[in-house]
């Protein structure tokens, strides 16, 4: 969660200042829509032990740098963000360092000088002078949002509310662990379908541009009709090669549009929800949203934090769009006094047996141990679909290039094959 500085007009039409608590700076604008609040600026802000907007060190986006002294320096837009290779890493030694009983800024002090990239050491000397400075680490990790995103700051918080940082910063490496584990299956899940796809448009337009051209003078000298298949192939080929400029040029401005177009709020919904629909990768992508969302909410509850807080989390880090405005609208429905399983209940995406388990743990106080189950469950569940996916795909794509390619050669050789029979006739 972070803290959002406003100018807003309301209803009178008066000007009102303040400051709101929310998941993102969208999500803030909604909260204040709802209090029928026109906002006219947004800005995220630092606020300090009394509320007060902090200054200096807690410039958002600037990179904290600290010289052979040991002061800090700020630096230009800080843009890195942290792969979580050296982000579990770190959770892992981190959590190591203090349930051994060493102090926060001294394992910060050691961790800032073993990492493998520079930046990173940056960020953790910059927390750690924050730190000595007097500012939480939660607080502290705020300044760097692409390396520590609102769920991680979430459950440091979290862990320092109960005393139990150590055993918080042990249940983070586990979700990130996963959490690293589910990108990698998405990637897996849409990056060889697109390849296999790429390598036979490559395919076939080779062939029609080079080796097509080398057939149509020998047909064309020979003064017969050619087949209507042929005559396609001849002039798609003809087309290919006068407007090729034309043609890579259109799908190049085609995928920058969509693209762009992805980056809007529309465009996000739609593409998001074409994702979901598509057939074999559809089913996979739904069974990752799951197995995430069961894994997010099962860490974010057992760390502590709030349903409605975790839920709101949740839905930030969801990485569907659509997935996210269920989440929240499940959160709405909590606050009237529903029970979580039944918003789940209503959306085909949650399976029976998910409802079920979601329902014995509000009945029995263990949610969160519930959802963990499902979370372990699905992991098992997407390796299987994501192996099953990849096991149709390759020979549908197998089957798809090997007919174009065969309709190409059955195409050019029809008029071989009539000549023959002229001449043997």
């Amino acid at each position: 969660m972070a803290n959002y500085k406003y100018k807003a007009r309301n209803s009178a039409g008066k000007v009102q200042e303040g400051t709101i608590v929310g998941p993102s700076k969208e999500m803030a604008k909604t909260m204040l829509s709802r209090q029928r609040l026109v906002v006219i600026t947004l800005q995220e802000v630092q606020l300090d032990a009394d509320g007060k907007e902090m200054g200096g060190l807690s410039l958002l986006g600037g990179r904290i740098k600290i010289d052979g002294k040991g002061n800090v320096v700020l630096g230009g837009g800080d843009k890195f963000k942290v792969p979580d290779k050296d982000l579990i890493v770190m959770t892992k030694q981190l959590s190591t360092m203090l349930g051994s009983g060493l102090p926060v800024n001294q394992s910060l002090d050691i961790l800032s000088r073993q990492q493998r990239l520079p930046q990173f050491g940056e960020v953790l000397a910059g927390l750690r002078k924050a730190i000595e400075e007097g500012s939480s680490l939660s607080l502290a990790m705020a300044r760097y949002p692409l390396c520590f995103d609102d769920l991680f700051r979430a459950m440091v918080k979290a862990g320092e509310e109960s005393g139990k940082l150590a055993d918080i910063m042990a249940k983070l490496l586990v979700y990130i662990e996963k959490s690293s584990k589910i990108k990698s299956q998405v990637k897996s899940a849409l990056t060889y379908p697109t390849l296999i796809l790429v390598v036979a448009v490559v395919v076939i337009t080779g062939l029609l541009v080079f080796v097509v051209p080398t057939f149509t003078a020998q047909f064309t000298n020979s003064g017969k009709e050619l087949p209507a298949i042929t005559q396609f192939v001849i002039d798609l080929s003809d087309f290919i090669a006068a407007q090729w400029l034309k043609i890579f040029g259109s799908i190049g401005i085609a995928i920058f549009g969509a693209t762009q177009y992805k980056k809007t709020p529309k465009g996000r919904v739609f593409f998001d929800g074409l994702i979901l629909r598509l057939p074999l990768i559809g089913d996979v992508m739904k069974k990752i949203a799951v197995g995430r969302f069961c894994s997010t909410m099962a860490s974010m509850l057992s760390s502590g934090v709030n349903l409605l807080q975790a839920l709101s989390i949740c839905a930030a880090s969801a990485g569907n769009v659509v997935l996210e405005e269920f989440i929240l609208s499940c959160k709405t429905r909590i606050e009237k006094g529903q029970q979580l399983s039944v918003p789940l209940s209503e959306n085909p995406m949650f399976p029976k047996m998910v409802i079920s388990m979601v329902q014995v743990g509000e009945k029995s106080g263990k949610l969160d141990e519930m959802l963990m189950k499902i979370s372990s469950f699905y992991e098992e569940e997407v390796d299987e679909a994501v192996k099953t996916m990849l096991s149709m795909i390759e020979p549908i794509m197998i089957v798809g290039i090997g007919s174009v390619v065969g309709v190409l050669v059955i195409a050019m050789y029809l008029p071989i094959m009539d000549m023959g029979n002229t001449v043997g006739g």
